[in-house]
This record gives structure tokens, C-alpha cells and sequence, in this order.
């Protein structure tokens, strides 16, 4: 699996630091996140003449870009000329765009406005001074830019740009590394930053920031005035997930890393690697791969697979746990309870609803209740249960258990034997011993 789009004009590139040659779905992944960093790193190499890749045909320096759907992507020449049959450019160069689309262009009001903003917050915030707008800096080899706000933070330089048009991938990556050799830190403010349906160049930042990005708006400058502390809203994304999440920040509670051009409040990469290690943990492992042996077992009326069985069984002897000859000795019932709750519908019964499950358990299967409820409430199920008791039933009968658990009703008592290989299988429970 790749982003590159079928049949690109450029099918293979040359490694310029090993000279081998790759076909561009082995170089261009699966990966959307790794994607946008290959795009940051291809143009940071370019514009310090020093490229990673290169037209297997031509020789020329390539970098990467991307179809209207930002799904799929493909390599482009830095150079089209006629020396290569293979064809990646449009009629227009990008100096051709540029000079269309920006010449003659006015700053737009909202561009001023919110550089007034982030001057505002930062003159009320103690922790910055030698606060400047629009003022130029002259590089140590003679260069110099004019960044919409500077300042300084501590012994931190710190240059904020508000990103709201189109801003080029190789301008984004050469102001990253003009101001990494000043010394100073590039930070990214944005006006707006969509879940979904984002410009590309929004997430090239963004993933190049440790999947963190900020924004500021009338409320996080109220917020700034009234604390006189330089707050944001960040944006940040989490392993596994495909929510992003929002919190109202000061500025001096982000980590600031000068030599990765990174600022974030949310650590990405570690949660990453630490997600990693869980997910790909023996016993996580082990769980997943019951969990698909067992949604097949209980679902399928035929012959149990013996060899599939016996390589669940196998895995799990690997992590110090012995599961039993064969898969019919094993708790049926708390199983399919629990991934019931999990999948949020019946796993080994005919019931067509989780609360006609919820209600047979009750009344059925007192000693496996207790650690039902706790699944319901850890995968998140209440809203699902009450959508579908639609007689209210389910809330009367929970008001009878509740009652006859608190009189202490031996009925209710947990059994027990099994806790080993549920702790195993489910560890988000938590400690079903206390139940």
C-alpha cells in the first residue's frame, strides 16, 4: 500500500547518498504523517543543494507533491527541461503563480489584525521582550528576512509567522532553516485549523511540529489580556486516533525545540512510541489475536479450526499463559459479554440489541454483571443503552440490581476463576479483582 498515484510520470528515483535507484511506491508510504515529513526533508535538501532524491532518468533533484485530493502524491523535477522524457509540470512555473496570484496584493486585514494580536499578548507577557513587528532580520551571511513578529523569549529568539494564504513547501522550509542558523525558533500561528479538509501546506506544518499547531483568535487574546500571559490554542493529534484535540494554552507551558524547529504542548512522537510499544507488546499480541479467533468461533456453526486454535495457543505459551486444548473448555459466556460491550452489539447470541443483552444478564447471569457494567462503562456504551431502551425497562431493572448488590445479594458475586485470562485479554478494565 502507498500514496503514489498510479502511474506517475516519474516511476523511479536515485538515492543520492547511496546511488541506488527505488521504484516511487517504495519511497512514498503508506503513511500520511511520514509523507509530509519526506516533503519537508526533500526541500530542505534542495534549497541547501544537497537533494535526497533524483529522477532515475534525468538526474535531476526531485521533490513531492501532491493531487487535488491530497490522497496521493508524486515526484516533480525541480527543473523541467527537455532532457527528460518524463513530463511533471504544468505550463506555469511557480515564480509564473506567484507573480499572478501575489502581485500587487495588499496584506489582507485579517493578516494585521492578527499580528496586532500576537503583539498585544506578548507585550502584556513578562517572560517576552524586544518585542518587534515588521522589522527586518539581518542574517549573520547577509541575508535577511521580515517576519511578522519577533521577540524574545528568554535567551530564545522566537519568530512568528501567520500562515493564512498558500505559503510554498520551499518557503516554509527554507525560513525553517534561515532562522535553525540564527539561532532563533520559527513558530507557525494559524487563524482557523480544520479536523478535515485541510490545505496541504497547513499540514506541512503540522507534521512537521510533532502533530501540534496553534492558532490565535479573539478568545485566546481575551484569555492572554486577562492573564497577562501569551496563550494559544493548540491543536494536536493522538496515536490511534482520528479525533484531534483542542486546549487553550500558555505559551510557557509548550516544549520549545530550537534544533528541531518544533514548538508543542502535546509530546506526538513519544505518546507514538509508547503506543507502539503496548500495541505491539506479546500480550497485545496475544489479545488481538484471540479476539479474532474467538469472533470467528463463536460466530461460525461449523467444525472448530484446530490449527488456528492451536497458533492462538501457541502465542499465548509464549507469554507465560497456558489456554486450554481446546477452545470450548474456555468461559463462553463472560467472553461473548465482553465483546459484546466491546463492539457494541450481541458477540455469541441471537439478541438484535447490547441491551436486550444487558437485560438477559441481569437477570440471567447475575455473576457476570458487575464486569459487564464495568466494559459498558469503559468502551464508552451508555449513550447506546439508553438510545436503545426504548421502553425504559433497562433503567428499572438497573435501580432493582443496584439495590440487591448494595443489600449485599450473594447472587451478584463475581466469579473469579477466570481473572487471569480476562487481565490479559481486556487490561483496560483495570483491576477486575476490586469489582
Amino acid at each position: 500500500m502507498t500514496l503514489a498515484v498510479e502511474h506517475p510520470a516519474i516511476q523511479e528515483v536515485l538515492d543520492l547518498h547511496t546511488g541506488q535507484h527505488y521504484p516511487v511506491a517504495e519511497v512514498i508510504s503508506s503513511d500520511y504523517a511520514e509523507v509530509m515529513k519526506l516533503r519537508m526533508a526533500l526541500r530542505t535538501q534542495i534549497n541547501k543543494h544537497e537533494p535526497l532524491y533524483a529522477c532515475s532518468l534525468c538526474g535531476i533533484a526531485v521533490y513531492l507533491v501532491s493531487c487535488p485530493d491530497k490522497q496521493h502524491f508524486f515526484f516533480r523535477h525541480e527543473l523541467e527541461d527537455d532532457r527528460c522524457p518524463a513530463r511533471t509540470r504544468g505550463e506555469l512555473s511557480q515564480l509564473e503563480i506567484n507573480a499572478r496570484k501575489y502581485d500587487g496584493a495588499k496584506e489582507s486585514a485579517l493578516h494585521r489584525r492578527m499580528k496586532d494580536w500576537v503583539v498585544q499578548c506578548l507585550s502584556v507577557d513578562p517572560r517576552f521582550y524586544q518585542i518587534r513587528s515588521e522589522d527586518t532580520w539581518k542574517g549573520s551571511l547577509g541575508q535577511w528576512r521580515r517576519p511578522d513578529v519577533q521577540a524574545r523569549y528568554g535567551n530564545i529568539p522566537v519568530i512568528f509567522e501567520i500562515q493564512l494564504s498558500t505559503t510554498y513547501l520551499n518557503v516554509i522550509a527554507e525560513r525553517r532553516q534561515f532562522y535553525l542558523k540564527e539561532g532563533a525558533l520559527l513558530f507557525w500561528i494559524f487563524a482557523q485549523f480544520e479536523d478535515d479538509n485541510r490545505r496541504l501546506t497547513q499540514d506541512d506544518v503540522f507534521f512537521n511540529n510533532n502533530q501540534n499547531a496553534f492558532i490565535v483568535n479573539r478568545e485566546t487574546v481575551a484569555t492572554s489580556l486577562k492573564q497577562a500571559t501569551f496563550h494559544l490554542e493548540c491543536i494536536w493529534a493522538q496515536p490511534a486516533s482520528t479525533n484531534l484535540s483542542r486546549k487553550v494554552v500558555a505559551f510557557h507551558d509548550l516544549t520549545l525545540d530550537l534544533a528541531g524547529q518544533r514548538a508543542f504542548y502535546f509530546d506526538y512522537d513519544n505518546a507514538l512510541q509508547t503506543w507502539k510499544k503496548q500495541e505491539f507488546s506479546p500480550e497485545k499480541l496475544c489479545s488481538k489475536a484471540f479476539e479474532a479467533f474467538w469472533l470467528d468461533y463463536v460466530a461460525d456453526n461449523g467444525p472448530v479450526d484446530l490449527k488456528a486454535w492451536g497458533t492462538v495457543r501457541g502465542q499465548f505459551i509464549q507469554s507465560q499463559f497456558r489456554l486450554p486444548e481446546y477452545p470450548a473448555e474456555l468461559p463462553r459466556k463472560i467472553l461473548n459479554a465482553l465483546y459484546s460491550a466491546k463492539h457494541g452489539q450481541p458477540v455469541g447470541w441471537n439478541y438484535s440489541t447490547l441491551v436486550e443483552l444487558a437485560h438477559w444478564i441481569a437477570s440471567a447471569q447475575k455473576p457476570i454483571l458487575k464486569i459487564f457494567r464495568r466494559a459498558l462503562q469503559v468502551y464508552d456504551r451508555a449513550e447506546q443503552i439508553r438510545a436503545e431502551d426504548l421502553t425504559g425497562n433497562w433503567q428499572r431493572k438497573v435501580k432493582v440490581y443496584k439495590a440487591a448488590i448494595a443489600r449485599g445479594d450473594d447472587s451478584y458475586r463475581p466469579d473469579t476463576n477466570h481473572d487471569e485470562l480476562l487481565k490479559l485479554l481486556f487490561p483496560e478494565l483495570g483491576d477486575i479483582s476490586q469489582l
